[in-house]
């Protein structure tokens, strides 16, 4: 989930009537703005529970039938924007979903059961890539599964109970990138992996349990994947850059949960909540990142905080997640520019934020 376009025009969103403007802009230069984009959900004590999107702050709710939630964000060179998630149907399962510019597109399953869309890109001649995972009917094991255009396309390997997707990247000339995990209670347990044009590379052995989760390929075609071991008590945020692994630090038996990886200016950036459980048994959430080896801890002024996605735009670090200020707070959707925090609702409800992404427009 790594969705920046530079240099783009002014982008007209269909389900909104916000316009480039001075107060759209975070530049004061004359020449240029820059527009953030975030996305996620909000829970209103009203009953309402919706995908939603902040454009610089404003919040803008996206139609669904009914709860919604949405996971990750792409916009394209031609200012289309696509937002990939989930919504209930009318007997309360999840099926995955996206919108282009507001406008909700269903993607078919072949069963009664949740179907999940984690993460979505568009390649340079327009196809349209989701991908994510289906649980299935006879077994209740999951199918890593990616639609292009709108037909499904199974990663599962036949003799394997479980497979997901989580992550994926198109190269410039088409090669796509998916990361995920396998399980197999029976000989492997949980194994991280990813697949290349729609072939396995295994990355683990099992031994201890791994998953995959977020994947960043660079220009000459590095490919760094971030995820977790786990052992007990903790759990280890772990990448692999060409299938070599590196462990990242941590502080006491601490458990890590949704990590997520982007590279620029030949430094690695790893973020990622870490838990640790209090004296009641309760996890305390923290919003870290690494920057390399160097470990960074967001949470300063929140009771919980966690974080979701992290990019790198002019050397600037961006980070988005969700902080609550007191154990009795709702949580508000938020994101750190360089370890400043922004927060984007009032605490009147319950936010989460969960993916980023942030445009350079030609005034």
């Amino acid at each position: 989930m790594k969705k920046i376009i530079k240099n783009m025009l002014c982008i007209l969103l269909v389900f909104t009537t916000v316009s480039c403007s001075k107060d759209d802009s975070t530049s004061q230069d004359g020449n240029s703005t820059t527009d953030i984009y975030i996305i996620g959900q909000i829970q209103k004590q009203d009953g309402t529970v919706k995908a939603v999107y902040w454009k610089n702050g404003e919040e803008f709710i996206l139609p669904s039938d009914k709860y919604s939630d949405a996971y990750a964000i792409h916009i394209t060179s031609k200012n289309d924007v696509y937002i990939a998630g989930i919504e209930f149907d009318v007997s309360g399962v999840r099926r995955p979903i996206y919108w282009k510019n507001g406008e909700k597109v269903t993607l078919a399953t072949n069963n009664a059961e949740d179907a999940y869309a984690w993460d979505i890109e568009v390649s340079n001649n327009d196809d349209v890539y989701v991908i994510g995972y289906e649980i299935n009917d006879t077994n209740n094991g999951a199918e890593a599964i990616y639609w292009k255009n709108g037909t499904k396309v199974s990663l599962h390997s036949s003799g394997i109970v479980s497979s997901y997707a989580y992550g994926i990247h198109i190269t410039p000339s088409g090669d796509t990138y998916v990361s995920g995990y396998e399980y197999e209670p029976f000989s492997f347990g949980r194994r991280a992996v990813y697949w290349k044009n729609d072939s396995k590379i295994v990355l683990s052995d099992g031994n201890p349990s791994a998953i995959s989760q977020s994947i960043y390929v660079t220009n000459v075609g590095d490919v760094y994947i971030a995820g977790k071991e786990d052992s007990t008590p903790e759990s280890k945020a772990v990448y692999w850059k060409n299938g070599i692994k590196t462990v990242l630090s941590l502080t006491g038996d601490k458990k890590i949960f949704a990590p997520s990886i982007y590279v620029a200016n030949n430094k690695v950036y790893v973020s990622a909540r870490e838990a640790v459980a209090d004296q009641n048994n309760v996890n305390i959430s923290s919003a870290v990142y690494w920057e390399d080896s160097n470990k960074f801890d967001l949470s300063a002024g929140s009771s919980q905080s966690f974080s979701k996605q992290v990019i790198v735009v002019d050397n600037d670090v961006y980070i988005v997640g969700s902080s609550r200020p007191t154990a009795s707070s709702s949580y508000d959707a938020v994101y750190w520019k360089n370890g400043a925090k922004t927060t984007l609702t009032d605490g009147s409800y319950t936010a989460f934020a969960s993916s980023i992404a942030i445009t350079k427009n030609s005034n």
